[in-house]
């Protein structure tokens, strides 16, 4: 089965196509693909192209769903919806902590995604796999003091992936100390082809969804929500 991998939840639009084991094809955009989703559409036309495939081709969409970026987010989503409806194709929801916690798959640790939000909190997850990847703390926006607690009681070595640990890592350090682990800047970001993989799986699983219903996962929010909030008190 041929799936489609799309993530636009940090600066960084990255698209995969995979195919049962095997990456068919990769792309990465810097930020400027916000401005229209028509740029996001042209650009995965011209991946399947680029493998001498159409869009009929595919077996499955899948999306990145948060948390991340609003704005990326809300164009992933109407692109991958779009794109499902258009060609009849079953459409696959992935949480974006899902998906960077799936480039350490089969290591030994729990793996602890970290991405930026805004006013000093991030967005995490825990995960063990044993058969899949399992959850072991759920997902969540907050302090980082407040998840660092949380993972201390685990007492267990701890993988923290994601662009987050560049602000955070000393002041994970000086609280997990031995047990916490990190990955390179090169998996700092999520990856459409993980994207791709994790949806192949729920595909398998028969988990697909409603192009009508499904919601993003913002897990905080928005700017003008909360501006909103503060005015109409």
């Amino acid at each position: 089965m041929k799936i489609l991998g799309i993530d636009t939840s940090t600066k960084i639009c990255s698209l995969g196509l995979v195919e049962e084991n095997n990456i068919l094809a990769e792309y990465n955009l810097s930020s400027y693909y916000q401005r229209t989703s028509s740029i996001l559409v042209s650009t995965i036309k011209d991946m399947l192209e680029g493998v001498d495939l159409k869009l009929s081709d595919l077996d499955g969409i899948a999306v990145s769903i948060g948390p991340g970026s609003f704005t990326g987010l809300r164009i992933g989503l109407g692109v991958a919806k779009g794109l499902s409806y258009a060609s009849s194709i079953p459409l696959l929801a992935i949480p974006t902590l899902d998906a960077l916690a799936f480039s350490l798959k089969g290591i030994p640790f729990l793996v602890c995604p970290i991405l930026e939000s805004k006013r000093d909190e991030v967005y995490s997850a825990a995960f063990r796999e044993v058969d899949a990847l399992d959850k072991v703390v759920d997902y969540n926006c907050g302090n980082i003091d407040s998840l660092l607690s949380e993972l201390s009681s685990l007492n267990e070595k701890i993988v923290f992936i994601g662009e987050g640990i560049i602000k955070y890592r000393k002041i994970i350090e000086e609280r997990l100390g031995r047990k916490a682990l990190f990955v390179g800047p090169h998996l700092a970001l999520p990856r459409g082809v993980n994207v791709a993989f994790l949806g192949l799986e729920k595909l398998r699983r028969g988990e697909v969804e409603n192009i009508y219903t499904l919601p993003l996962l913002y897990l905080r929010k928005s700017e003008a929500e909360i501006i909103w909030e503060k005015k109409s008190k």
